[in-house]
């Protein structure tokens, strides 16, 4: 790790070599100094699998990206995804109810899953002699779920209570929610990922299935496994478990029809949204409608978020926490970009006291001029160096090997497209930053605050 760091840091240096620019060498980019041993099969049902080998410890961590989440879902369905997978680890035809945990942490292993707006992804690390089975259970609720009636309704008691404790009793929650509500209303991206509670109380076992056959098949699945394994054998073992798998008809048709104009923002005008919860100091959210991921200047937000908002070192501790008397106990910034849009937020926490309109205009005064005096070289370059640390930390183990991977090819039906962002962030300016910096905090902002002062 610390000889890719280094290439960074010495890119530029003068090596005295007298050579001519017609014969010197072409220097060595950030895209070359990460070299994937991956081998990528495509299974006639549509299917995607992607194997690494890495025999240092007898482990492997195997993921599985179906490209399904809130985006997908309707009015009526929202949070079916979610509850989808919680369904998931309730039984299959071949492995009974509720056997999969039992089987997979008596093997010794662990497993878990999320659901984001994009995507669903399960995942399991296990010793290296237990890939068999494994391959067999993944493949087994991908073709046979068990979606029990009585399962079924006993799960949604829990994705209601889940849904309490993470947005209703939750001020944190509420911000997040009340944020997206308010800088994506009307569109795919505008609700919870958990569903909203209408919803979540009315939707049918059989309004789950169906959006089970549309979006769990092979054509809509990336499969990764890192790890102590033979890629010739697991890779037959892929084709034998899922070959058979029918995909499915409609899934293309489904993606085709969320155009990326049904995800832009709405919002026009400035928006200040008031919410009362239990949180003694306010805590607030400040948003701006940004790109999709992969755009250009997706790149320099990101940089710019973190010389905002990041680390003791960055702007807004230091403009508002790190001073004898503080507005904010707590300040950050942050850049998210998801499949069809993106929004870039300030947040934190006040001090007791400060009054929060008087802490949302001077924050809005300073941003443009954050653009000129902040963006430097300096910070760039600090920034890039912080990046590519976390980038090969993350490289490092199996199971941040699979997410990355796994990731790129469900974003952008290329595994190797991390070239690509490492050559689009090598190459980001000083310029490239203050101009996607002067152009996001010119657009329309939404500022939500939770408060239990808030009537």
């Amino acid at each position: 790790m610390k000889t890719l760091i280094l290439l960074l840091l010495l890119a530029g240096c003068s090596t005295g070599d007298k050579r001519t620019a017609a014969t010197a060498p072409k220097p060595k980019t950030l895209a070359d100094s990460i070299n994937l041993d991956v081998t990528e099969a495509k299974l006639p049902n549509g299917m995607t699998a992607l194997i690494v080998p890495n025999n240092k410890l007898p482990i492997f961590s195997l993921y599985l990206f179906y490209k399904v989440g809130g985006k997908n879902e309707v009015p009526g369905i929202t949070g079916a995804s979610h509850f989808l997978e919680h369904m998931m680890f309730k039984g299959t035809k071949k492995f009974g109810k509720n056997s999969l945990d039992f089987i997979i942490e008596g093997s010794g292993g662990s497993t878990n899953a999320y659901t984001t707006n994009d995507q669903t992804v399960y995942y399991e690390n296990l010793p290296s002699g237990q890939l068999g089975t494994i391959l067999d259970i993944e493949a087994d609720r991908l073709a046979n779920l068990n979606l029990d009636e009585d399962e079924f309704n006993k799960e949604r008691a829990v994705v209601l209570e889940e849904r309490k404790m993470r947005y209703e009793n939750s001020p944190r929650g509420q911000l997040y929610l009340a944020m997206v509500q308010s800088l994506f209303k009307d569109t795919p991206y505008g609700s919870a990922v958990i569903g909203e509670i209408p919803d979540l109380k009315s939707v049918t076992r059989d309004q789950i299935h169906q959006y089970f056959k549309r979006f769990y098949a092979p054509n809509n699945l990336t499969l990764v496994l890192v790890g102590d394994v033979d890629t010739a054998k697991a890779q037959a073992m892929v084709k034998q478990k899922f070959g058979g798998i029918p995909a499915s008809p409609t899934v293309d048709e489904a993606h085709a029809e969320l155009t990326e104009e049904k995800f832009q923002s709405r919002v026009r005008a400035d928006q200040v949204v008031n919410k009362k919860g239990e949180s003694p100091s306010p805590i607030f959210m400040l948003a701006y409608p940004t790109y999709k991921v992969g755009h250009a200047k997706g790149y320099a937000l990101d940089v710019l978020s973190s010389i905002l908002g990041s680390g003791k070192s960055s702007t807004l501790i230091n403009e508002y926490a790190l001073i004898k008397k503080p507005v904010a106990t707590s300040v950050y910034a942050a850049h998210q970009q998801l499949e069809k849009a993106g929004f870039f937020f300030i947040g934190g926490e006040l001090v007791r006291g400060v009054k929060l309109e008087d802490f949302r205009r001077d924050l809005k005064k300073k941003l443009a001029g954050y653009c000129e005096t902040e963006v430097t070289d300096k910070n760039i370059q600090k920034i890039k160096n912080n990046y590519l640390v976390d980038l090969y930390a993350g490289l490092d183990t199996n199971a941040g090997l699979a997410q990355f991977l796994g990731d790129r090819q469900t974003l952008f039906e290329d595994w190797r497209f991390y070239k690509t962002e490492l050559e689009l962030y090598e190459k980001v300016t000083v310029e490239d930053v203050r101009a996607a910096c002067h152009e996001t905090f010119k657009k329309p902002s939404v500022f939500v605050s939770v408060w239990n002062k808030h009537k």
